[in-house]
């Protein structure tokens, strides 16, 4: 299993130096593909067997929280407390609702095919959840130092 992490970070590493991009940014892709893998697969099969589209959505998103809050947590933000699940969540139903509105969008404007409709939103969605769990979940700062001097008012 070490050969296997240890080959897993090689290429995260070797993706960082081709493409300049972060290694949280390259490991959120990596697992956010995973995600999404698993999402897509769960959503297309809901459309498939006659679910309507928001509820497909809904289901889908509800089933990858928890598995995304495990990957996203331990290995993107190396953040895991079980106390940033609320607003996880949070981030999760802004990104549903999003999509449910992308996908009547899409609707609305031409694309009635729900599959196409949802791999063209994937991108999209996928963006706005790394930036909304970057800005509102994961977005511990360092904890200031102890017995370090404070600025006061009556200074200088």
């Amino acid at each position: 299993m070490k050969k296997i992490k240890a080959l897993f970070y090689w290429g995260i590493h070797l993706g960082v130096k081709i493409t300049g991009l972060s290694e949280q940014f390259i490991l959120f892709l990596v697992m956010g593909g995973i995600n999404t893998l698993f999402y897509y697969s769960l959503y297309s099969a809901l459309i498939y067997v006659g679910l309507n589209y928001a509820a497909a959505v809904i289901i889908a998103t509800v089933c990858g929280v928890l598995f995304n809050f495990q990957t996203f947590g331990r290995v993107v933000f190396k953040d895991f407390q079980l106390r940033l699940l609320g607003r996880f969540i949070g981030v999760y139903i802004v990104v549903c609702a999003t999509n449910i509105i992308g996908l009547k969008g899409l609707e609305m404007i031409g694309l009635a095919n729900k599959y196409i409709a949802g791999a063209v939103l994937v991108l999209p969605v996928a963006l706005l959840g790394y930036v909304l769990n970057k800005t509102f979940v994961f977005n511990r700062s360092e904890p200031e130092p102890e017995n370090q001097p404070r600025p006061t008012d009556n200074q200088g």
